[in-house]
């Protein structure tokens, strides 16, 4: 009981002790603060360097020394509120800003500014980060293991893809040592920095879809399934450059104004900004993940261990002859049948599957039988099950006809499709409880290209749930960060 619960929860409580310690460190350490004038050294002339009365908050100088490079100023908390620091020298007079807390922490400049011991903290969370990264690659082998049609997978995969660049992100804000809040505007535009490090890809692989959709489109007509490539590209090239359109047209807008660094309109337009860029770059991240991931199960060889192949049916021509789709699904089972008796010596039966539609003068599994019986396939090897409208069907069906013939659920089965329909396949089988590896066919690439944008939508569509729990997730960890950061900069100054 107690395992299963820390295996669930295990780093929720590693990042809610991260956060306690990294408090309880802070206060022991953060009463006091160097910090290094990079601006004067030992030619500036410095006279002096003091608390400025104006000061609303106590802090007590302990030490300052001038060098070639620097000045440094040693500052111990002694009340709460904003320090004003005096330089006064020859030359002219700087003012350096700090923040006393009531916990007696002091911060640079802002009310999340750098403090002692911030770096430590940030490093922790960045390596918390890291552990979470090496976790999710764990989890993806594991689960790639377990299934190689899982939605998970595509799911980590994503994940694992942008957590390297929110790492690289957290990373950065200890580089410009500007605290927690130095790391929150780092991780919100972390997104920012993916979508337009990947726009460039984004923009060519929009012109390769909208060239492959106007070869689909000449070829079988205009409808909107055969136009969902360009606009995929369209929507992420699109989302890509919405927030600078948005930046635009709020820069010149009389209703909120962006343009008061502490004000309420510049950091809403930083969370829309950084909302948009999240949401572009979980898109990207899953489709990459869902590229990823169908380009491996298209490829996949299964072993050659297997008693029966389930052919996927597609619809045939109106003499009942085969289409060159489903002529090459029947081929590359074909071509799987002969690998396996050469390697393995090893027959298969061909389970064709697909029942008649309203249009066709035989079923789908008859057409393919006849074909597999031109190819000198042996009809006792050959196992039609003509009755499915769906893929779905397909599977349960031909599952139902496989045991009855076999008279026991202990057989070993792979499934062939159209390469880019692999993935979805697998995953319906899995939904069914049936355990059996695919194998892709191939087919024309201007096909390809939108097909495998489609299986895309479809497979979001299907986990919309998840993804509408991410979406969320993104909303208020965008919404959180710009509020403290709004805290930090605005409310409290």
């Amino acid at each position: 009981m107690v395992r299963k619960f820390f295996k669930k929860f295990g780093f929720l409580i590693l990042a809610v002790l991260i956060a306690v310690c990294g408090y309880i460190y802070v206060c022991a350490v953060g009463n006091e603060y160097t910090y290094l004038f990079t601006d004067y050294n030992s030619s500036s002339g410095v006279t002096d360097v003091r608390i400025d009365d104006d000061s609303v908050g106590k802090a007590e100088i302990t030490a300052w020394e001038i060098s070639d490079t620097a000045l440094t100023v040693h500052l111990k908390s002694v009340a709460p509120g904003k320090v004003y620091l005096s330089i006064v020298s020859e030359e002219r007079m700087g003012i350096g800003i700090f923040y006393v807390h009531n916990n007696g922490v002091i911060t640079n400049g802002l009310f999340f500014g750098d403090c002692t011991g911030c770096n430590a903290v940030i490093i922790s969370v960045a390596v918390y980060l890291f552990l979470m990264l090496i976790h999710l690659i764990v989890k993806y082998v594991m689960l790639e293991k377990r299934s190689f049609y899982s939605y998970d997978n595509v799911l980590y995969l994503g994940l694992i893809i942008f957590a390297f660049f929110f790492i690289f992100a957290v990373c950065k804000g200890l580089y410009y040592k500007n605290g927690i809040y130095g790391a929150f505007r780092q991780a919100l535009t972390s997104a920012k920095d993916f979508v337009l490090f990947t726009f460039p890809l984004v923009i060519v692989t929009t012109v390769c879809v909208t060239v492959s959709n106007i070869k689909l489109i000449r070829k079988e007509g205009r409808t909107w399934k055969n136009m969902l490539g360009m606009i995929l590209g369209l929507t992420l090239g699109i989302g890509a450059v919405l927030p600078i359109i948005i930046g635009d047209i709020m820069q010149n807008s009389t209703i909120i104004d962006v343009h008061y660094e502490r004000g309420i309109g510049y950091f809403f337009a930083l969370f829309l900004e950084s909302l948009i860029y999240s949401f572009v770059a979980y898109l990207e991240c899953i489709l990459l993940g869902t590229i990823i991931t169908g380009i491996k199960t298209a490829r996949h060889i299964p072993k050659f261990n297997k008693d029966f192949i389930i052919i996927n049916g597609c619809r045939i021509r109106k003499d009942g002859t085969l289409t060159p789709l489903l002529k090459s699904r029947v081929d590359r089972a074909i071509e799987f049948a002969k690998m396996q008796m050469d390697r393995a010596g090893r027959p298969i039966v061909f389970v064709p599957s697909g029942g008649k539609g309203s249009d066709e003068v035989i079923s789908e599994a008859e057409a393919m039988k006849r074909y597999l019986l031109e190819q000198g396939i042996d009809e006792k090897n050959i196992l039609a099950e003509d009755k499915s409208t769906t893929t779905e069907e397909n599977f349960k069906y031909s599952y139902d006809l496989i045991r009855k013939y076999h008279g026991s659920d202990f057989f070993s089965t792979v499934f062939c499709t159209t390469n880019y329909h692999v993935f979805r396949s697998g995953m319906l089988a899995n939904e069914l409880g049936i355990r059996a590896e695919g194998i892709g066919s191939k087919t024309k690439r201007y096909y390809w290209i939108n097909a495998f944008v489609r299986e895309y939508i479809a497979t979001i569509a299907r986990e919309k749930k998840t993804h509408i729990l991410v979406a969320v997730t993104l909303f208020l960890i965008n919404l959180i960060g710009s509020i403290l950061m709004y805290i930090s900069e605005a409310v409290l100054f």
